[in-house]
């Protein structure tokens, strides 16, 4: 299935514990169903479930290997995260909700295999307009340096690092 711009994201694919920690590993390097598998310690077979689903979805893209791969068949196909998709989430019906749970279930474990806190806040104020639009765009910048400076898991230097933001404008 290919998806434009205009094509809307179907939230509620998200909506897995799993397939949140696929998109997040695959943000930072296009991996196989192997290599997704054996990160998340899972079945094969349940990876590549996963990543047809998400590509289905519009949240990853299949990333064509020009690697050689002499005698061993087709190269493994790779996916890779597509940035454009949060534009065109589609949050509509209980999509929200089930997101929601979801990313609880996923912030449970990350704070379980937490080594050190860096930041946590929580506010719920009354902003100018022209400040709580500002918080968005620094928020917004925070999130896309941290998508287009991900790397593989374990590179060398790195630190595997957890990154949740909720804004909302609230009635």
């Amino acid at each position: 299935m290919s998806w434009d711009n205009e094509s809307v994201v179907p939230l509620r694919a998200l909506a897995n514990p799993l397939r949140i920690r696929i998109v997040s590993l695959v943000t930072g390097a296009a991996m196989s169903a192997t290599e997704v598998a054996d990160e998340l310690g899972i079945a094969h077979a349940s990876a590549s479930y996963h990543l047809r689903q998400l590509v289905a979805a519009g949240f990853l893209r299949r990333v064509d290997d020009h690697v050689d791969n002499p005698g061993r068949g087709q190269p493994q196909r790779r996916y890779t995260y597509d940035p454009a998709s949060t534009a065109r989430l589609d949050s509509s019906g209980d999509s929200r909700q089930l997101l929601l749970e979801a990313t609880l279930t996923d912030l449970r474990r990350r704070q379980a295999a937490m080594s050190r806190q860096r930041h946590s806040a929580d506010a719920e104020v009354w902003l100018p307009q022209e400040t709580w639009e500002q918080v968005v765009s620094l928020v917004d910048d925070a999130i896309r340096l941290a998508h287009d400076k991900a790397g593989p898991p374990r590179a060398e230097g790195s630190v595997h690092v957890s990154l949740t933001a909720f804004l909302y404008e609230l009635t």
